[in-house]
Order: structure tokens, then sequence, then C-alpha cells
């Protein structure tokens, strides 16, 4: 069972296939736990979701670091937003582990989501198939809280982002 899989290796799963990360629509308010500060909000309240233009990524542009505390111990992830073709893009990565973009980048009212999936299957754990990841950040102080949420509520950690000087 999916959440039997430390994160580290969810991440890494994220990071190290073979497979190029694509964008997945995925349908955040069906019956999946959100993090507090998304939680609560009137259906009808919240902003519908917009492709992040790069004038409203300004503040997010750079290198941000996510420490999170896993099963098997600590993971500090990178989270590197940039503009590639007149498009916010990001890329995201790990120890050892080369980055990969992602390009279905979302916002609604402060909150920004990233969505990926893959196909993970390898030597890192017994685990086999699709993996899909969403990011949501909201902004916290000049820190983001960050909450990765896999397999849609098959594996959720969270952790405070912090820019890279």
């Amino acid at each position: 069972m999916l959440r039997r899989i430390p994160t580290s290796l969810l991440l890494a799963a994220l990071v190290t296939s073979s497979m190029p990360l694509a964008g997945r629509t995925v349908d955040q308010d069906a019956g999946q736990k959100k993090p507090a500060s998304v939680q609560g909000r009137a259906a009808g309240a919240k902003p519908a979701a917009a492709p992040l233009a790069p004038a409203e990524a300004a503040t997010l542009m750079g290198t941000w670091q996510i420490p999170l505390e896993t099963p098997t111990g600590r993971l500090v992830a990178d989270l590197v937003f940039r503009t590639e073709g007149g498009k916010v893009v990001a890329g995201v990565s790990a120890p050892r582990f080369p980055e990969h973009k992602i390009t279905d980048i979302t916002k609604s009212g402060q909150v920004v989501t990233l969505k990926a999936s893959t196909t993970y299957s390898g030597p890192l754990t017994a685990f086999s198939g699709p993996v899909r990841m969403v990011l949501t950040l909201t902004p916290k102080g000049p820190d983001l809280a960050a909450w990765f949420d896999f397999n849609e509520s098959g594996f959720q950690i969270g952790g405070t982002a912090k820019k890279k000087a």
C-alpha cells in the first residue's frame, strides 16, 4: 500500500523517474485532506485556479529549500521557479537527484499549486506504478507553507519553504 512508502522514496521517485514529469489535473476538492490554510473555505468563495503568470510570480522566482521530516529521516528538497518561453516553470530536486521540470502551475487567490505525475518502477522500493504529486504553497510571512500530497491523499507531508539567499 502506498502509505507504507517512505516520503523520501516518493520524492526520489518523482525526481529519478526516466519519464519526464508531466502536468496532470487533479480535483483537489474531491474529499482530499487539505492544509489548514486551505480548509474551511466555502465552496463558492474559492477563486478559480488560473495558470500562474510571470508577473504574479515575481516573489517566487529563485530557489526555495523545503526541509521535510519523513519516516526515514530529514530530507531537504529544492524547488526552483523560473520563466521559460514566457511561462512560469518550476524544478524539484533532492540530494543526489537531478532537477525535473514541472509545468502545471496554477494560482487561486494566494495559493500556488504545482502538479506532476510519473510512473515509478525501480530499486528504491517495492512500489511500482503511477505517482502523482500535488504541491500546495501558501504564503506564511516571508516563507511558504508547503504541502505535498502524493497519489491524492495516499501520502501527505508538509514543511516550510524558505527562500535561499
